[in-house]
Parts: structure tokens; C-alpha cells; sequence
């Protein structure tokens, strides 16, 4: 029973981190199809 209690906090902790990485990665569309000549 420990040990599944300690995999679930892991899977949350990760599950976290992730979050908090995918979401100061993302970029608005006009930044990441931005180009010299297009006008988004």
C-alpha cells in the first residue's frame, strides 16, 4: 500500500511540473508563425 501511495505522488508531481513546462513553452500564434513576410 506504500508503495502505490508514493506512485501516486509521483505521477502528480510530475503531472505538475509538466504543466508548469508545457505552459511557459507555449507561444501566441503570432510569435511562432511569424515571419519577414507575413502579417499575422
Amino acid at each position: 500500500m506504500r508503495s502505490f501511495i508514493a506512485a501516486c505522488l509521483v505521477a502528480v508531481v510530475i503531472a505538475v511540473v509538466g504543466a508548469f513546462a508545457l505552459n511557459s513553452y507555449q507561444e501566441t500564434v503570432a510569435q511562432a508563425f511569424a515571419t519577414s513576410s507575413v502579417r499575422v
